[in-house]
């Protein structure tokens, strides 16, 4: 099975490639991709929303959610993570961006990836958070990405899946991954130092 490390990580995203987007008439919003830094190897932390959310109830999630006065990206994924699950994130914990995300719900989102020390102590707000559960980085690189595109306002999606620990990891979540994983080294490659 491939294997990363969480300096693997930190490498691929040293370089500020991120597509950022504007779009008129979208709000901006943030989530937190949390790289657990665990014994056995790095892996994401996923939530499952609350089934009374009026949007995405029980769908599998990034803490994440709107900016709020003077928030950055950074800024508004770690307060959301600390609200959702009770992570406590150092800014000098962020490895980098991913691209912008643009929801059909009329948001923008910014993936902001984060070492997390793991195990960690979580305290799960139940209004927005059903679960959490992890996924190792290395699982989700084997495990084969399905593709779908949908039709939305006019507009067309591709939308990215996996189905994985028994879970359906798909649309902005789904391609948010896919962007994490196709930034890391080949098998057997090695990203430069930096």
């Amino acid at each position: 099975m491939i294997s990363w490390t969480v300096d693997d990580v930190r490498r691929a995203l040293a370089e500020p490639v991120a597509r950022g987007l504007d779009l008129p008439g979208h709000g901006r919003a943030a989530v937190l991709v949390p790289l657990l830094d665990a014994p056995e190897g790095p892996a994401l932390l996923f939530t499952v929303r609350s089934a009374g959310l009026s949007r995405h109830a029980g769908q599998i999630a990034f803490p994440g959610g709107r900016f709020e006065p003077g928030e950055d990206a950074i800024a508004a994924a770690l307060r959301e993570a600390h609200e959702e699950v009770g992570l406590d994130v150092d800014r000098g914990d962020v490895f980098g961006l991913l691209d912008d995300r643009a929801s059909p719900f009329g948001l923008v989102a910014t993936p902001v990836v984060a070492r997390v020390t793991w195990p960690a102590d979580l305290r799960v707000d139940p209004g927005e958070v059903a679960e959490v559960f992890t996924v190792p980085l290395a699982l989700l690189a084997a495990t084969p990405v399905l593709r779908e595109t949908r039709a939305h306002a006019g507009k067309t999606r591709v939308l990215h899946r996996y189905l994985v620990v028994g879970r359906d990891v798909w649309g902005l979540t789904g391609n948010i991954v896919k962007d994490l994983l196709d930034r890391l080294p080949p098998v057997g490659g090695q990203v430069a130092p930096c």
